[in-house]
């Protein structure tokens, strides 16, 4: 267990937030906001989606994305890749690490990655590993329902714990637990990291939880008392609807960054993110969506309670920095 009381906030909005909230949103744009994000603080930055365009039309300019962003130092831009064709294609680009996902469960596995959980990990991750080696790259995992599926429902700590050891013993750099559909607790959370902390491996652990049923804020203050110190989360909780989850409005999954890190830094524990660029970037996150999303400390703020949201944002917004 970490003793130091700084956190890493991991902000994914660009890559599933934005998407969602706006699918004619120009390259220039998403490329300016991470911009913006990187000034804010953030060190560690999900950019885009090597998925290809034909699944996933939004994430169509990942390439033209990476090429366009300022990379500031100390901070690491991330890739989603699907499999060895979409590494192959981020590591031409400027990203830093690339980031990978499977699932704990293998119903769960099938519907998001087309392939059984054995599958995955004997055929498509080998190759992504090997080809992120060899261009110097860090690997990151998402282990999807990490805490519960919600098609066989209960996951044991025990098969999360093989697996976590199958990805260390792979190179995995970086493990992020999913609460993929939102079925964690407090205290679901404290007994799972801690018996990954027990193996004592040479990984950094992060997690990443959905408000599905009001309980995320209340697991990442677990999460830290459990020892993490890396959290993903989205401003304003931007999100599209996880894989396996029924339809809701938008912006009701991921654990809006803003309120977290007023939490945290209220607690004393400190982020390395300016609060005053933050709700910039909230404010502009709002003007993309058109609506206020979920996150609360936008709403505290005077000067931009006084605003008047927008009915319908009709046209591109160019930000201007």
């Amino acid at each position: 267990m970490k003793k130091n009381n700084k956190v890493t906030i991991v902000e994914i909005s660009p890559r599933d937030g934005l998407p969602a909230v706006w699918k004619t949103l120009s390259t220039n744009d998403e490329v300016l906001f991470i911009n913006k994000l990187s000034k804010a603080g953030f060190r560690k930055i999900e950019c885009a989606s090597f998925l290809h365009p034909r699944l996933l039309p939004a994430n169509y300019d990942a390439e033209k994305i990476m090429e366009g962003i300022e990379k500031h130092p100390g901070v690491t831009y991330v890739g989603v890749v699907p499999n060895e064709i979409g590494c192959r294609r981020a590591l031409f680009t400027k990203v830093d690490e690339i980031m990978m996902l499977v699932a704990a469960s293998d119903a769960f596995n099938k519907v998001t990655m087309g392939r059984t959980l054995k599958e995955t990990l004997n055929k498509t991750l080998p190759a992504i590993f090997d080809a992120a080696q060899k261009s110097s790259k860090s690997v990151r995992i998402y282990i999807l329902t990490a805490f519960g599926c919600p098609y066989t429902g209960f996951v044991s700590v025990d098969e999360i714990l093989q697996l976590v050891l199958k990805l260390s013993y792979m190179g995995a750099k970086e493990i992020s637990l999913v609460d993929s559909t939102g079925m964690a607790n407090p205290k679901k959370v404290k007994d799972l990291v801690k018996a990954i902390f027990d193996l004592k491996l040479d990984i950094k652990l992060a997690v990443h939880f959905h408000n599905t049923r009001g309980t995320a804020i209340a697991n990442c203050v677990a999460a830290y008392e459990a020892g993490i110190r890396i959290f993903d989360t989205s401003l304003g909780g931007m999100s599209g609807t996880p894989y396996g989850s029924m339809e809701l409005d938008l912006g009701y999954w991921n654990v809006p960054t803003e309120d977290l890190v007023y939490l945290f830094e209220q607690m004393g524990i400190k982020t390395g993110i300016n609060i005053d660029l933050l709700l910039e970037c909230v404010d502009i996150a709002e003007r993309f969506a058109g609506f206020p999303l979920p996150g609360h400390l936008l709403r505290t703020n005077p000067s931009k309670s006084e605003k008047e949201m927008p009915e319908q944002i009709r046209s591109p917004i160019h930000l201007d920095m």
